[in-house]
């Protein structure tokens, strides 16, 4: 994974965390005020021949699934200037967000920095049988069983594929039951046990289907 040496804070649940920042930032904030994850999402667009559509532009929205506010990133709104005028150009009222092809660089980053705000929006959650105790450098989430706390579980990002962005899941026992960032790095990777494999996608249903429902 290529990374740019600019270092990016950023205040979550009171806590500094400190990010990578790319192309796009994998956290910003939402349309509401809240912090606001890199996602994406259909925009209307108006144009001189219709009501048209554009979709997967990213956009920053929270975690609240009652919010329908976004942000959309500065880097991303004169694209989609540039996105309309080609729309009107070939009388299209829908099309995907793209970069332009001289930016290849940037839309890799975006899809490094889009699967970064992606496990952001793990920070602190909590599960009927577990919780996330870590979100470590953008890239893994460290749970603790809450009915073993001895019990630990990382989802930890592999290298982009083409089968699309995927993440191992591994499992561990820590007589720890307080486990911190420096603990945690000492002990990784030897003394884990892989589980598999799985797709962004699908990492979500996953955890709800291993741990049980989000509690807030």
């Amino acid at each position: 994974m290529r990374v740019r040496p600019m270092v990016l804070s950023r205040i979550i649940n009171g806590e500094v965390l400190v990010l990578l920042s790319e192309a796009l930032s994998p956290v910003d904030q939402c349309g509401c005020g809240d912090t606001g994850y890199l996602t994406s999402r259909t925009l209307p667009i108006a144009l001189n021949l219709g009501a048209g559509k554009v979709i997967n532009v990213p956009v920053y929205t929270c975690s609240s699934s009652m919010c329908d506010e976004y942000t959309i990133p500065s880097a991303v709104a004169p694209r989609l200037d540039e996105i309309a005028e080609e729309m009107e150009a070939k009388e299209l009222l829908s099309i995907q967000f793209s970069w332009k092809p001289t930016l290849e660089d940037e839309a890799s980053d975006y899809q490094d920095s889009l699967a970064q705000g992606f496990i952001w929006r793990f920070h602190r959650r909590s599960y009927e049988d577990a919780q996330v105790l870590l979100v470590i450098n953008g890239d893994t989430i460290l749970l603790q069983s809450k009915i073993d706390p001895t019990e630990y579980y990382t989802l930890k990002r592999l290298e982009d594929s083409k089968e699309g962005i995927q993440f191992s899941f591994s499992k561990f026992f820590e007589e720890d039951q307080d486990l911190t960032y420096e603990k945690f790095i000492e002990l990784e990777p030897s003394f884990q046990k892989e589980i598999g494999t799985i797709k962004m996608e699908e990492l979500e249903d996953m955890l709800l289907e291993e741990f049980g429902e989000t509690i807030d």
